[in-house]
């Protein structure tokens, strides 16, 4: 029987695939140059490795960054104070002190301490402080190439493809959100699994804007992360209009749903399909249409709520949260189409599998 696996756990796979042969490389470098402490290549080989170039080069960067500062400033105060208990202890509390300070709010200069502080305990009762810095340094930086290398030359990621596919499953989780809106029971079960989908679809925008960030970083890929930080923020768009529209169907009075109930959830199922559509990478036009015409249906059922005499039974506590849901569909039709065009310029540059 076929074993079939996830794109999650694909990538996964891929990403423990460099993981394992950065650290293998880095522990054979490390032996053939008879470094000292060759752990620290391995370490920092795992450390750096992520899934995309972009996230390995921020990684390497900052532990280069912190060994590097680290390395000097602990190596030198290593060197000239004089060494006993209390003139050490005093050293690295003023050391450690004075480089968490400076590392605040400096992600590249958050090892920086740490290093210092593992030099001036290593080396408390040794002669040659500043060699064994500099060793610790080739460690350090020996591990960071070794693993740049691994995430470029092993399982090269496409980072494209990867936007576009994390984009279109956030689209399928919020069409299934839209999907039950309309028949969703308020009880506090129903409720607690709406915050729990809610909120793993927050958690995969999140994803996603690191992925574009890490776009941003890579070599060449700049504008590309710019064009897909537009599909973010289009994507957050739709996600807050979702939890508008379920806000403002569970605030609409009764006399309000029965007049402009049926065309809402009818724009609510049509926009649900657009995304779905939007997903598996089907033409939307048709769909667009759809929901445009859902749209108007709606707004003509608002206009007839004055022309038919029907604002006379309605009074301001019930208008408020009614037009609420219509404002909120508007919104989401708005930028549902947005979301179709940026969805729809990843297809164009994006290979599938």
């Amino acid at each position: 029987m076929a074993i079939r696996i996830s794109d999650r756990q694909a990538a996964d796979l891929r990403l423990a695939a460099k993981v394992a042969a950065a650290a293998g490389a880095a522990f054979v470098l490390a032996t053939l140059l008879s470094l000292p402490q060759g752990y620290w290549s391995v370490i920092s080989a795992l450390i750096v490795v992520q899934g995309s170039l972009g996230g390995t080069l921020v990684a390497a960067q900052e532990r280069a960054v912190g060994t590097l500062v680290g390395a000097v400033v602990g190596g030198a105060a290593a060197f000239v104070h004089p060494h006993s208990l209390l003139t050490t202890s005093l050293t690295l509390v003023f050391v450690v002190a004075a480089l968490s300070f400076a590392a605040a709010g400096r992600p590249t200069l958050k090892l920086a301490p740490v290093t210092a502080a593992i030099l001036l305990v290593a080396t408390a009762n040794q002669p040659n402080q500043l060699a064994v810095a500099a060793e610790r340094v080739l460690e350090v930086l020996l591990g960071c190439v070794v693993g740049i290398v691994a995430t470029f030359l092993i399982f090269p990621n496409r980072l494209d493809r990867d936007l576009d596919r994390e984009a279109r499953s956030i689209a399928a989780d919020l069409a299934a959100l839209l999907r039950g809106a309309p028949t969703r029971r308020r009880d506090a079960d129903a409720i607690h699994l709406l915050l729990g989908a809610q909120d793993a679809i927050r958690r995969k925008l999140a994803a996603l804007e690191k992925t574009v960030a890490d776009a941003r970083r890579e070599p060449g890929a700049k504008l590309l992360g710019e064009a897909r930080a537009s599909l973010a923020r289009t994507l957050w768009r739709v996600r807050n209009d979702a939890v508008a529209v379920e806000r403002a169907l569970a605030a609409a009075p009764d006399v309000g749903r029965r007049i402009v109930g049926p065309s809402a959830d009818a724009l609510i199922l049509a926009a649900a399909d657009l995304l779905d559509a939007l997903a598996a990478r089907r033409d939307p036009a048709g769909l667009r249409a759809e929901v445009e015409a859902k749209r108007a249906a709606l707004e003509d059922a608002v206009a007839h709520i004055r022309e038919d005499g029907v604002s006379a039974d309605i009074d301001v506590a019930a208008a408020v949260p009614t037009l609420g849901l219509v404002f909120a569909l508007r919104n989401l039709t708005g930028n549902l189409g947005d979301l179709a065009d940026r969805l729809g310029e990843a297809q164009d540059s994006a290979p599938v599998d």
